[in-house]
């Protein structure tokens, strides 16, 4: 029986051309942040309140991601994130923590933009053109699942212009990932092997709320 080679190219040529994600993960992991998001509700908070009608005031702590997109202080994170927030904090990830301020939300396309002051310039991540972006192009994603900071996943970009609810009238056009995103990762960064943003990391399509295989940026 004949055998062929499935490739022509040395070892050593393979080797030098390999991607390499180690320089956009240090570029990135110092630009993404963790969002707090302190929400006051009232309901009742036992069988006695439930049973006489009583409501009580309670905080309700969210965790999120975001990205800082200029050295004074400005974030991009999802609307989802910080919706009917309270009080908003940021932790960097020299573990320095600030107050933010919401400057602006569109819960259409599920972008906000916080505002943190810093008392010194901060990394930020440069855009790139998400709409020259491949399909089969290698992307990492970063954010802090879990409650898990600094965390770094790679994919590659399965699809474009996602829409996942064509009914709901919202204007939508997700890039769809298979790099690893789990709760806490929204307001994430999604960059390409430069470091440079091409998304921010937004859903996941899931039956269990975990991970199963493919996620969604704005």
């Amino acid at each position: 029986i004949p055998f062929y080679p499935t490739s022509f190219t040395s070892s050593t040529t393979v080797a030098n051309n390999a991607i390499d994600f180690t320089e956009a993960a240090e570029k990135t992991v110092h630009t993404v942040v963790h969002v707090k998001n302190k929400t006051l509700t009232s309901g009742p908070t036992n069988i006695m309140d439930l049973f006489y009608g009583r409501s009580r005031p309670r905080e309700v702590v969210g965790f999120g991601s975001g990205v800082i997109i200029s050295p004074d202080g400005y974030i991009v994170t999802n609307n989802h994130v910080i919706d009917n927030a309270t009080q908003l904090e940021v932790k960097l990830n020299n573990n320095k923590i600030y107050e933010a301020e919401l400057v602006g939300s569109d819960p259409k396309t599920d972008i906000a933009l916080l505002k943190i002051e810093a008392d010194e310039e901060l990394p930020y991540v440069p855009f790139a053109n998400s709409d020259e972006i491949k399909i089969g192009e290698w992307v990492l994603a970063v954010g802090n699942p879990f409650n898990l900071t600094s965390t770094v996943t790679a994919g590659i970009v399965s699809a474009k212009a996602r829409n996942l609810n064509e009914f709901d009238g919202n204007p939508q056009s997700f890039i769809q990932t298979d790099a690893a995103v789990n709760r806490g990762n929204s307001g994430g960064a999604l960059v390409n092997t430069r470091g440079e943003l091409v998304g921010i990391n937004t859903a996941i399509t899931s039956q269990t709320g975990s991970y199963v295989g493919y996620s969604f940026a704005v």
